[in-house]
């Protein structure tokens, strides 16, 4: 199955998931909003920031957009071989995979939004479930599709074979990766350093890289990500009108960690979300330099949250967040390219 013969497919499932969480923010917002303020207004409208009503659960409108998708590019997949192809069993378990880390920032924005915890759960013990479930995860694609446990690696240098470790040393890199995406959003849940549209677009731009440049269920799961992200984008560009909030988040993060790890390129993860990437080491050296000296090197708790407290504009920080990730996004293209003619794809 090459790339060509599922763009039609992919093209109408992103539409549908588009569609589907832009169309749901209609009905989900008053209510998200009402939760949050005990004050139900059915119209949406324009309205500035200082109100404090914008909700989070952003992810919900995300998550019906990527189930329905879901849904079709399962039915696409076995259309098109048997109900039992592999294909189709590592979308069904990266998208439930996706579900239940969008589940668990789902509980998270409870805790925070409705019983006011702005900590919400312990970080060890978030952090131990997003490893479990990657972990989980990886082992049901060893089941499923017979997993090497090999990782190729650039410039010739062949494969590295983890074995056994491979699960818990690359389950480990996806919770890092999905703690990338979620400072990349907003650090600890600090909106008023959230960079409004700053996530949808990486988000978009990244699925977009999928959908075009891998196959079979990747490729389909990054066309219904990008029509899901695309559709709450237009909701969370200023004003916002519902924030991500950590169950967009962790489904953006896990949803991107389960197409590098179904495209068999898991080096991906580690300079593909290369302005995320920057965010979260940013936020890393800044908490190690305060350790240090007890002073502070940055003025928010990520490099995007610092320019935002600058002055800096949403605009202006996403257009020069753009260049990272189009350079991030430039060398997944070469990598993939290496790497279909190391296999002989």
């Amino acid at each position: 199955m090459h790339y060509n013969e599922l763009t039609p497919y992919g093209g109408v499932l992103m539409a549908l998931s588009f569609l589907l969480s832009l169309c749901s923010g209609i009905m989900l917002i008053p209510l998200f909003r009402f939760y949050k303020t005990g004050i139900y207004k059915p119209h949406i409208g324009d309205r500035l920031r200082g109100d404090d009503s914008s909700p989070r659960f952003g992810g919900a409108l995300m998550m019906l957009g990527l189930g329905a998708g879901g849904i079709g590019s399962v039915a696409v997949l076995g259309a098109r071989g048997s109900f039992d192809s592999s294909p189709q069993k590592q979308l069904t378990a990266a998208l439930l995979y996706v579900f239940l880390a969008f589940a668990a920032g789902f509980l998270q924005d409870y805790i925070k939004q409705k019983l006011n915890r702005p900590a919400g759960l312990k970080g060890s013990l978030r952090f131990l479930y997003l490893w479990g479930l990657s972990v989980c995860f990886l082992i049901s694609l060893r089941l499923i599709s017979g997993l090497t446990g090999e990782v190729l690696l650039p410039f010739r240098w062949g494969f590295v074979s983890f074995g056994m470790f491979y699960y818990p040393v690359i389950g480990l890199v996806m919770t890092a990766c999905i703690y990338a995406f979620r400072i990349h959003d907003t650090y600890g849940g600090e909106e008023e350093y959230c960079c409004e549209g700053l996530m949808g677009t990486t988000m978009l731009l990244t699925a977009l890289f999928f959908a075009v440049m891998t196959r079979g269920g990747c490729s389909l799961l990054g066309y219904i990500t990008a029509g899901s992200a695309a559709g709450l984008m237009i909701w969370s560009f200023y004003p916002a009108k519902i924030y991500f909030g950590e169950s967009g988040q962790l489904l953006c993060g896990a949803a991107f960690c389960a197409m590098c790890i179904i495209s068999g390129r898991e080096l991906l993860l580690i300079f593909l979300p290369l302005s995320a990437i920057i965010d979260m080491l940013s936020s890393f050296i800044r908490l190690l330099h305060y350790k240090r000296t007890k002073s502070v090197l940055l003025l928010g708790g990520s490099l995007h949250a610092h320019l935002k407290a600058k002055g800096r504009g949403d605009v202006s920080i996403i257009i020069r967040s753009l260049p990272l990730t189009v350079l991030g996004i430039a060398a997944g293209v070469l990598f993939i390219i290496y790497s279909n003619d190391i296999m002989n794809i």
